[in-house]
């Protein structure tokens, strides 16, 4: 069932008030301010896609603000991915600055101030990543806010649809929202935008180089629950040597090892912390992520995540 806040069920007057705690409420602490002061429209649905939240907001000229002293109060540790439909909108954090229009990505992160402006009437869809679902990337990631990404080239072009189908196919019903693999897709599809170099369609002479590697990953992802997954079957499958397939990933600063290890158990978190999966053992969950030597993949989590893996099923329950 969607939340819904919808400003046309309270008085003209209150309107703007109802819209600013509403989303204190539903999203985390903001303070929000208008210009104007004629009767403010806004209207929000909130549907859950595995551990992650779809919003579609649309509302009047506003601005939104998450200061230092909102930040201490509660941060929900989150990602907010936008993809604006309709208006346009400026954005700022970290010293960065957007200007979004129409049809573009950008987003800003919970745990540092931001702000984001519209002057005029605005749609969009806004997806609330938890930072775990992040994995390793999550730092990288949140560099990258407050970035306007072009909705008519590259891979913002193809996220666009991808983002826009999703979102109409929850609400209508015909996605299935507790899909597993939808989360998972929405996560990758937004681990690809903002890490994606913004220079890369400049830099011609490593275009083929960049493309196998995208192959690359999108096959690594389709395969991470066989043991065997390696430089070698890799290669095979993408005609390509061993030590072509290690060239690559080092020009973009990665080893094929690492990726592997890392996409992993960035996949085995995710269903440590699905509600889910709760009465899955932990050793079923990691060897369907290709971990089949229990032991060393408790060494590798713990090394890598500062816990045991029940330790971080608990935690995320506990939270949760």
């Amino acid at each position: 069932m969607p939340l819904i806040v919808d400003t046309s069920t309270v008085p003209g007057p209150d309107r703007f008030d109802y819209w600013a705690s509403a989303h204190d409420r539903v999203l985390h602490p903001l303070r929000l301010r208008r210009p104007g002061t004629d009767p403010f429209t806004g209207r929000i649905r909130a549907h859950r896609v595995g551990g992650v939240t779809l919003y579609r907001i649309q509302g009047d000229a506003s601005t939104i603000e998450r200061t230092r002293r909102l930040v201490a109060r509660h941060d929900p540790e989150e990602l907010q991915v936008t993809h604006l439909i309709r208006g346009r909108f400026r954005i700022e954090q970290g010293g960065r600055i957007a200007v979004v229009g129409a049809g573009d990505v950008s987003g800003y992160e919970t745990s540092h101030p931001y702000q984001v402006q519209s002057e005029d009437a605005f749609q969009l869809l806004l997806f609330s990543l938890p930072r775990v679902l992040l994995g390793g990337w999550a730092d990288t990631i949140c560099a990258r806010t407050a970035v306007a990404m072009d909705g008519r080239a590259g891979t913002p072009a193809l996220a666009g649809p991808f983002l826009r189908g999703l979102a109409d196919g929850v609400e209508d019903g015909s996605l299935d929202a507790d899909s597993a693999g939808l989360a998972d897709c929405l996560v990758d599809i937004v681990r690809l935008l903002f890490t994606d170099p913004p220079d890369r369609a400049s830099r011609a002479d490593s275009r083929t180089s960049s493309a196998l590697f995208a192959q690359v990953v999108t096959y690594i992802e389709a395969h991470l629950g066989e043991p065997a997954l390696g430089p070698r079957s890799i290669g095979a499958a993408h005609f390509v040597s061993p030590r072509q397939l290690h060239k690559v990933f080092q020009v973009e600063g990665h080893t094929v090892a690492g990726w592997i290890r890392a996409r992993r158990l960035d996949a085995v978190c995710r269903d440590l912390a699905d509600p889910a999966l709760r009465d899955r053992p932990i050793h079923a969950l990691a060897s369907a992520r290709g971990f089949i030597d229990a032991p060393h993949f408790s060494r590798l989590f713990r090394s890598t995540h500062g816990c045991t893996p029940g330790q971080f099923r608990h935690r995320h329950r506990s939270s949760g």
